[in-house]
């Protein structure tokens, strides 16, 4: 993770987050929806459940409420009386026997039985005989309230367990039981009550569960099974029986998931507990689908998420690894190439637009470096700011490097104006010794000569060689060291130097000397440019072969303008060697005044020496 490019951490953190805050919402959608939906669904079994309870109760209600109208009406006392005294005749008795009879197809009853006292059936709507037990647990049923009517589960008594519901009718003469009525249920009526599913879909169901955890309507998932023989144990049917009714999401008698709504039918004389459910899977079907629908469009949004979080991902992080890149060369102390600044204000554009500055400043401080390094003491250079330590730094040594410059420059022009000084000393006592040596011995020899007793034409011939030798003597002592310098100055010195070289050479020579000022040149300004005279012109005779040398000074006020030009063959600068003496002493000469050189020359169109001295700095750089 460390290794990764910004753009890839970025792209990686918001897909993540975007994938949690989905995955988080989703969940929490999912739960509240699914809570939702189970809560409705749940009041809707309630709904169910508390309909087919009142129906199933109204029904018992209704039954018995007929019956205790028959009784009531002394019916049944009736018919026992005429029953007791034997078989009835076809007469008028037999119309009440037919009224019953039409009563229980009128109710729907299955069947009708009378008894007395002592179990003997007195009449009955059907033949088959009752299951053993069944009058015993009547007895047992009614031993606390014989008199009254009762509903009696006879279920557990049946061999083939069905359900076996019946009405305990008690014969009351003088308000003593003398007979029993027992009317049997024809329960497919409230089977169909429970049986009815309207709104329950295809899994949902509403079935009764006896007190022996045994089922007595059909069930929805069983239907060819006989109910008695489907045990129901499971937590609505405990929970019933112990008078807690409930609903949740519970194990069916299926041993399957469902949601389940129960509580007890509200009768003193059964114990029945009414239980509607609905599977689990087809309930929860419709958040299924939605959590199906929801990780697609998570998957979708996650998807249109990632190129949108790689697209701005490249957006932020394309800035910052430019800024990184910069940042590394920076560091490396190289200078990056300038890349556009944005014009937006976030924190980026700001930073690159920091770096920017600080590229700059560092271009800015390199070539002021530069400059300094180069020899510019004179560079300007401004500090990125108040607390700029390297421009301060930068400075500071700008200013120690000009006091060393300066230094170092006059200590070398003090070395060079020394050794020209010693130069000039040197010559001064070379020309004393030839004119006060030399020169006076050939002068004697000359004196001399006419004592010799040698003939006149030889004598002539000596005296001609010995004023030849005084002539050398004279014209060595003048190269060395003209006297018109001292006596005349600058411009008789550089006029008898322009007649001499004429008189030793063909070369022509245009000399003029402007004066623009009444003061005269420093003898040490008079000395150098005459030196540079002599160096230039020997250069020409010797190398140039030219015809023609202009050699013209202006004495302005400001400074002194000296040109030497010639239309000899010329030379390529670039190939003349920077080290030649002629040049070097030139240049040595001219930069002790503080001057220029500027040379110009080009192979067959001549040679030309450009000097500017000027005068303000002549006497400081002396």
């Amino acid at each position: 993770m460390r290794n990764l490019k910004i753009s890839t951490k970025l792209f990686l953190s918001h897909i993540a987050l975007g994938l949690f805050v989905l995955v988080t919402i989703s969940f929490i959608f999912n739960s509240i929806l699914s809570r939702a939906l189970l809560e409705r669904t749940l009041d809707q079994l309630s709904s169910i459940n508390i309909l087919k309870k009142e129906l199933v109760e109204n029904y018992l209600y209704r039954s018995s409420q007929n019956l205790e109208a028959l009784q009531v009406e002394r019916k049944f006392l009736k018919i026992y009386h005429d029953l007791e005294e034997g078989p009835l005749p076809d007469s008028h008795n037999r119309d009440d026997l037919d009224d019953i009879e039409n009563l229980c197809r009128l109710y729907n009853f299955k069947n009708l039985h009378l008894f007395d006292t002592h179990h003997r059936q007195l009449y009955s709507t059907d033949h088959e005989m009752y299951p053993e037990g069944l009058l015993a647990k009547i007895d047992s049923a009614i031993s606390l309230d014989p008199k009254r009517l009762h509903i009696i589960d006879g279920s557990d008594y049946s061999q083939i367990h069905e359900t076996l519901l019946f009405y305990y009718v008690p014969i009351l003469e003088h308000n003593e039981v003398v007979g029993t009525v027992l009317v049997q249920e024809n329960f497919q009526k409230i089977q169909d009550i429970i049986r009815e599913i309207a709104g329950m879909g295809n899994t949902g169901e509403s079935y009764i569960v006896g007190r022996d955890k045994r089922m007595r309507s059909s069930s929805r998932f069983f239907p060819h099974r006989i109910p008695g023989d489907i045990l129901v144990d499971t937590e609505p049917v405990r929970n019933s029986f112990l008078g807690r009714p409930g609903q949740g999401i519970v194990k069916d008698y299926r041993d399957i998931s469902v949601l389940s709504v129960y509580r007890n039918v509200q009768n003193p004389d059964l114990q029945w507990a009414i239980i509607s459910e609905m599977d689990e899977d087809e309930a929860m079907q419709p958040i299924r689908r939605l959590r199906n629908f929801l990780f697609l469009a998570t998957v979708s949004v996650m998807i249109l998420a990632m190129g949108i979080t790689y697209f701005l991902s490249r957006s932020i992080g394309r800035p910052i690894l430019q800024l990184k890149e910069t940042i590394l060369s920076l560091s490396k102390g190289i200078i990056p190439a300038r890349k556009p600044v944005s014009t937006s204000t976030n924190e980026i554009s700001r930073m690159e637009e920091a770096i920017h500055q600080l590229t700059k400043g560092f271009e800015r401080t390199a070539q002021f470096a530069n400059e300094i390094g180069s020899g510019n003491f004179s560079a300007s250079f401004t500090t990125l700011s108040d607390e700029d330590v390297l421009g301060k730094a930068l400075l500071k040594m700008q200013e120690e490097l000009r006091g060393f410059h300066a230094r170092e420059l006059k200590t070398a022009r003090a070395r060079a104006s020394a050794l020209l000084e010693g130069q000039e000393n040197e010559r001064r006592r070379i020309i004393k010794d030839l004119h006060d040596g030399v020169g006076q011995m050939l002068t004697s020899i000359y004196m001399q000569i006419d004592l010799l007793d040698s003939a006149d034409d030889r004598k002539a011939e000596i005296k001609t060689l010995v004023n030849e030798a005084l002539a050398e003597v004279k014209r060595i002592s003048y190269d060395v060291m003209p006297q018109a310098i001292v006596d005349f100055g600058l411009e008789a010195a550089l006029k008898g130097l322009c007649d001499s070289l004429k008189k030793y050479s063909r070369v022509r020579i245009d000399y003029r000397f402007i004066k623009e000022t009444t003061g005269n040149l420093d003898f040490e300004v008079s000395i150098a440019l005459f030196r540079i005279a002599q160096e230039a012109l020997n250069n020409i005779v010797k190398h140039s072969g030219a015809s023609l040398v202009n050699v013209h000074l202006l004495d302005k006020e400001d400074e002194v303008y000296f040109i030497i030009e010639d239309n000899g063959k010329g030379f390529d600068e670039q190939k003349i060697s920077a080290g030649g003496s002629g040049l070097r002493n030139i240049r040595e000469r001219v930069t002790l005044l503080n001057g220029t050189v500027e040379l110009h020359a080009a192979p067959g169109k001549g040679t030309s020496v450009e000097i500017h001295i000027p005068k303000s700095n002549v006497n400081s750089g002396s």
